[in-house]
């Protein structure tokens, strides 16, 4: 419900563009970039040759020393530089991987005016059997994640875009900055925003039960520090907490769950499509604060005023909130899933005197609840270390299974769940045709701490007859909380996996569909706590 980007967007945004430069041509339409789906330039090795790191002699990439008194160009310069030759191509790849290496020709294209670097936009037309129950109205989680996430990242490429011609590099840095925070501002009041998919996952539980909601995004109160989801009737809250205690715990954190995917999904394309990431930073580094915010506060009794003056205000069941904060409420019903809705603090009358007082006080809490909260605000902060975050898009290694060159990245991870939290992390790899990412986390209730691991093949290319099919496939094994709750003490075992496939229609235009299955058990960006199957299908553009 609270939303407080406004306080980290404008200073953030002025202090990265002090710090750092923009590519001088970002976006010139003289200069060619590989291309993002076809090409894996970055990280194709030769069979033999000398390796790095190895006894064997190096041997320099082009054939006359570098001139006295020059320096190796910046990757930010190579990535935006790259003529179809050879020798550039070589060029490029040794910058960013730190080594000599003899580059296979790959195949180059040259990219239009705009945008000037790799973008994926997909789009799910539908996901089933969600679509059956939430049809446009309510997306699905992966619906709403990738839209918000096209969205964002093809908005942060165009003010890039716009202000890529200054000549001062000072001026482009200031006005391209200072535009990337505004925006990080302004779209949390926007559909496809963050604040808008943060609704949109808290929805979709709701959907999932059938339960009506409404995102109070589309009222476009510019400036509010609160976006409710509304027309939630009491009946329904009742009946869900009391039937799926589970899945009401979960109502409360999921929209922080949907912003921190949204930031790994996009760090993931960027990565592996070759796509710095200075355009979406601003955006992630004020996301993540904010959330750490909210969880913070939620364990204070800053907002309990504002919280009896909306009570004041909304005589209408409907037009209330669902549950006022968010991670007030995850607390407490992580610590007491059997208690009936209509008991405990939710029991009381609403001022109005209509309805159920729904939003906690910090009173409704004690102190070890408290703390807990404290605990995961501090614990968020981990979802702000990564590479990419921290300015390396791109890092270079040796294999220790052959030697060979591959380039990598890193981030962490910190979800509230159904049953407590899970802290763990991924590591994204390229070497070759292969883009993997590798995940562990530990997932933690009040008295175990169990282990959860995956690994994900990223759009590998195969040939269909004279046209590349791009293969994704994710799985994953765990042990949970058994019946999702916090002080169980027993483990279910649990798994998930994902298929998908997308196939090009053009230069730019993919179609691409995908299905997963999963066992019991709680999995990012999935709303089934239950076991459960589904497919989804949609369009998705290459820029």
């Amino acid at each position: 419900m609270v939303n407080v980007a406004a306080a980290f967007a404008a200073p953030l945004a002025l202090s990265l563009s002090l710090s750092y430069g923009i590519p001088a041509a970002a976006g010139d339409p003289s200069h060619l970039a590989p291309d993002s789906a076809l090409s894996d330039t970055l990280n194709r090795w030769p069979s033999g040759g000398p390796v790095p790191g190895t006894s064997a002699p190096a041997t320099p990439v082009l054939g006359t020393p570098a001139p006295t008194g020059t320096s190796a160009p910046s990757v930010a310069d190579t990535s935006r530089n790259i003529h179809d030759t050879k020798a550039e191509q070589e060029r490029f790849l040794n910058t960013v991987t730190g080594s000599h290496q003899k580059a296979n020709p790959p195949e180059w294209r040259a990219r239009p005016p705009y945008p000037g670097a790799p973008l994926l936009l997909s789009l799910p037309v539908a996901d089933f059997p969600y679509s059956l129950r939430g049809g446009f109205d309510s997306p699905s989680m992966r619906q709403s994640l990738l839209a918000s996430a096209a969205f964002t990242q093809w908005t942060n490429q165009s003010l890039v875009w716009l202000w890529s011609g200054a000549e001062s590099g000072f001026l482009r840095n200031l006005l391209t900055y200072t535009s990337l925070g505004l925006f990080a501002w302004v779209s949390d009041y926007l559909p496809l925003g963050d604040a808008w998919l943060h609704e949109e996952w808290h929805r979709a539980v709701f959907t999932r039960r059938g339960i009506e909601s409404y995102n109070g995004i589309y009222d476009f109160d510019l400036g509010s520090n609160a976006i409710p989801v509304e027309h939630v009737e009491d009946r329904d809250l009742a009946a869900l907490k009391d039937q799926h205690p589970a899945e009401f715990t979960r109502v409360m954190e999921a929209g922080g769950e949907g912003e921190i995917e949204a930031a790994r999904e996009m760090r993931r394309r960027n990565f592996f499509l070759g796509r710095q990431s200075f355009p979406d930073r601003i955006g992630w580094w004020v996301t993540g604060l904010n959330s750490s915010f909210y969880i913070w506060t939620s364990s204070i009794d800053v907002f309990d005023k504002e919280l009896q003056d909306e009570n004041a205000r909304e005589t209408d069941p409907r037009q209330r909130d669902f549950t006022g904060l968010d991670y007030r409420a995850w607390v407490y019903d992580l610590r007491h899933p059997d208690v009936p809705y209509a008991a405990g603090p939710r029991g009381r009358l609403h001022p109005s005197g209509t309805g159920f007082d729904r939003y906690l006080l910090n009173s409704d809490l004690t102190g070890d609840e408290r703390d807990f909260l404290k605990l995961q605000a501090g614990l968020s902060l981990l979802n702000l270390i990564s590479g990419q975050n921290l300015g390396w898009d791109w890092l270079p290694g040796i294999s220790p299974w052959g030697g060979q060159g591959y380039l990598w990245n890193f981030g962490l991870t910190h979800h509230l769940t159904p049953f407590g939290y899970a802290v763990g992390g991924e590591f994204l790899a390229r070497q070759g045709k292969a883009d993997w990412i590798f995940t562990a986390q530990g997932m933690a209730n009040a008295t175990l701490v169990l282990p959860c691991l995956g690994a994900e093949l990223f759009r590998y290319p195969l040939a269909l007859g004279r046209e590349p099919v791009f293969l994704s496939l994710s799985l994953s094994g765990w042990l949970q909380p058994e019946a999702q709750r916090f002080r169980a003490q027993s483990a279910v075992p649990g798994a998930y996996g994902m298929l998908g496939a997308a196939f090009p229609l053009g230069q730019s235009l993919e179609i691409f569909a995908e299905g997963d299955a999963k066992t019991d058990g709680w999995v990012p960006g999935v709303v089934y706590l239950d076991a459960a199957a589904e497919g989804r299908f949609g369009i998705q553009m290459r820029l």
